[in-house]
């Protein structure tokens, strides 16, 4: 996995030198550099929703109870950047433009992007999830709504600050990705990782079932307004 992770973060790194100096903004580089930062949650999210990594993956260290694996560190640059990054792309360019419908449209693709590395990294054994989810919904799904609406959140930062200057660029994204995937990991998943954490909800259908649901209505309610922003923060930023 580490080999993976590194090539694809080299890639993104080279990608993000080339923006630079195409398009004159190290944006690029400032978003990566924010996914990394997003790491130090990754271990919290390992405790709350019962995450098993695979034993054989090499360690930095350890945080909230959980170890922090190098590779969580590598693929955070990219993880929720990359389809954010692409999209801010598209829109310099003139090939992609922000609504309703197009944020919509533009968070299904980031939930399927998702929805494939969760897929793979489960196949793979990289991890499981140990929690059980009701009526079979499977934690792949579930996890990949969620870091979706990071990355769709992270488009929304992007089209707000993109042309201000360097040290507000930096100072502006280098928290955002970690504060992103607090909010909607710890805030909107509350409801689902508190049943699967206290014993006695975990042990009740009806209380998993309602942490699930509860869950997914939080979700469905930060896509609406996430969607909804991004017009306006492309109009205020025209304007």
């Amino acid at each position: 996995m580490e080999t993976g992770a590194l090539l694809i973060l080299l890639l993104c790194y080279g990608l993000a030198g080339y923006a630079w100096w195409r398009l004159h903004t190290p944006v690029y580089l400032f978003t990566l550099l924010s996914g990394h930062v997003s790491a130090l949650a990754s271990p919290l999210w390992s405790t709350l929703y019962a995450v098993a990594y695979n034993a054989s993956l090499g360690r930095l260290g350890s945080l909230w109870g959980q170890p922090l694996l190098a590779s969580q560190v590598l693929a955070a640059g990219w993880y929720y950047a990359l389809p954010a990054l692409l999209v801010l792309f598209l829109y310099q360019v003139r090939w992609w433009f922000p609504g309703y419908l197009s944020g919509l449209l533009t968070y299904a693709v980031f939930f399927l992007y998702h929805l494939v590395i969760e897929t793979i990294g489960w196949r793979l054994q990289i991890w499981n999830y140990t929690g059980v989810l009701p009526f079979n919904i499977p934690n792949t799904m579930l996890s990949a709504l969620m870091s979706a609406l990071v990355s769709l959140g992270l488009l929304y930062v992007l089209l707000a600050v993109y042309r201000y200057g360097w040290l507000v660029l930096l100072l502006s994204l280098l928290p955002t990705t970690l504060i992103l995937s607090l909010l909607i990991h710890g805030v909107l998943g509350a409801p689902l990782w508190v049943s699967l954490l206290l014993p006695m909800a975990r042990e009740q259908f009806w209380a998993v079932a309602m942490g699930t649901f509860s869950t997914l209505a939080l979700l469905l309610w930060g896509i609406h307004i996430v969607t909804t922003g991004l017009r306006r923060v492309d109009q205020s930023v025209i304007a």
